[in-house]
């Protein structure tokens, strides 16, 4: 048996795991955090008056939808949102609002297996400098299901126009093309980045003389919670200034900015750092800028967030376990042993030789093998142990991947059996549950 897994290992897994991996992050498998917004103030040429874009990414999760009866030509699913923006100031009253709604239609009911894509998009509401209170809420229509907020504060200070001045700093995607592009899509996770996507930021600045010089330099301070792992401190300064201001592009889903003309003393930065190198965790953002004699510092924290992130990774013990199927003896053993630090390296450095991407931090192999383990946890676990990655089908599973066709026969003179096939890899797997009690074996593998 041991022999017919290595062998399945060595020319089945790898490329059935390359092939199969959820390459796209830019929606999670399980979301558990339906809802996220963010609050930007960034400025306008006439400064008596800010703009606050308020942007948005609601999951369809949050959403009951319903079949459209008055739909004859063909069988549609529909859901009915609301959304509700509004600026509270200092004395509880409202001095901008904007109420969206939000209709929704889908060719079929979601499953549990789909992904569809959140809800995105961008308020924008006119503000004076002053204290406020973003109220942001979510209704559905059809369940009567609510989501409100009203704890997260904006300060809009007064702009001086005679020194240096700052808007607030926007996480957005890395552009296309090397050199900072004139267009911008905001990560638009609530403040936050997702962990492997490459990214950079942008904020607003107003200099004192169109002639200034502009320095940055910024810091990046943190400790990622995955177990073990080791602080990060980098530091840069590189920058590119471009002429004029941050302004939303119309479009139907999702948030874009453009650049529109302003005097040649207003600029906005693109900051890039190397947010794909950072694992999950929480860190701090420290920008400084100076011209001339004006300094002004701006520090910000944020989260590199996976919201899809495997739960059999949350417990080091098992996520070392689980690899029984594709490490050796010695490797598990120094994964095991040791301080925290060293087993922590010794995963990361397993991991590493099997998708050495120095690019980014995100491991796409990693991902789908504990995506696996998960399934094989959740679907071949025996009654009393959390044990479905151990077993014959959890092992397979996890190896090649969900089988193309899967029969189970059930006969009364015979134990039952399930058989799996993998077209693509010409494989087929025979399991017999001889006890009779669940646990199926593996009885024999064919080529196709």
């Amino acid at each position: 048996m041991r022999i017919l897994l290595l062998a399945v290992l060595s020319l089945v897994a790898v490329p059935a795991l390359e092939a199969q991996m959820n390459l796209d992050q830019s929606e999670p498998r399980n979301p558990n955090m339906p809802i996220t917004y963010q609050a930007v103030s960034l400025f306008r040429p006439d400064s008596a008056m800010y703009r606050v874009d308020i942007h948005y990414r609601i999951g369809q999760s949050f959403f009951i939808f319903v079949r459209n009866e008055s739909s004859v030509s063909k069988v549609e699913y529909t859901a009915r949102g609301e959304l509700v923006v509004e600026l509270l100031n200092d004395q509880r009253v409202s001095v901008a609002r904007e109420i969206r709604q939000l209709p929704l239609t889908r060719n079929t009911l979601p499953r549990e297996t789909d992904r569809p894509p959140s809800v995105q998009g961008v308020v924008t509401l006119t503000a004076s400098p002053g204290a406020y209170t973003v109220v942001f809420s979510v209704d559905d229509r059809e369940s009567g299901r609510t989501f409100m907020e009203r704890n997260k504060k904006l300060t809009l200070p007064v702009p001086s126009l005679k020194s240096l001045d700052i808007s607030e700093m926007l996480f957005v995607q890395k552009p296309f093309a090397e050199k900072a592009s004139s267009m911008f899509v905001p990560t638009n996770r609530g403040g936050n980045t997702l962990y492997g996507e490459p990214g950079c930021v942008l904020t607003e600045v107003h200099l004192p003389s169109p002639a200034d010089s502009l320095e940055v330099r910024w810091k990046l301070v943190g400790k990622p919670d995955a177990f073990g792992q080791r602080p990060v401190n980098l530091e840069g300064s590189a920058f590119v200034a471009l002429p004029g201001l941050l302004d939303v592009l119309p479009q139907d889903h999702g948030v874009l900015y453009g650049m529109k003309t302003a005097l040649d003393n207003w600029k906005t930065l693109v900051i890039p750092l190397p947010l794909e190198k950072l694992e999950p965790g929480r860190f701090t953002l420290d920008v400084q800028y100076r011209s001339g004699s004006a300094k002004k510092q701006q520090v910000q924290q944020f989260d590199v967030v996976w919201p899809s992130r495997p739960l059999s990774l949350a417990d080091p013990d098992l996520a070392v376990d689980a690899l029984r199927h594709i490490a050796t003896e010695e490797q598990i053993d120094e994964m095991q042993s040791g301080s925290l630090e060293h087993r922590s390296e010794a995963f990361h450095r397993f991991w590493r030789s099997k998708a050495p991407d120095t690019l980014t931090a995100y491991n796409v192999a990693m991902a789908e093998y504990y995506y696996r383990v998960d399934e094989a946890m959740r679907k071949f676990s025996t009654a009393r142990d959390n044990d479905g990655y151990k077993t014959d089908r959890g092992r397979i599973y996890i190896l090649c991947g969900p089988p193309q066709k899967s029969e189970r026969m059930l006969q009364p003179s015979s134990s039952p059996m399930e058989i799996w096939t993998y077209d693509r890899l010409q494989k087929r797997f025979i399991f017999i549950d001889t006890a009779k009690n669940g646990n199926y074996i593996l009885s024999q593998a064919e080529n196709l």
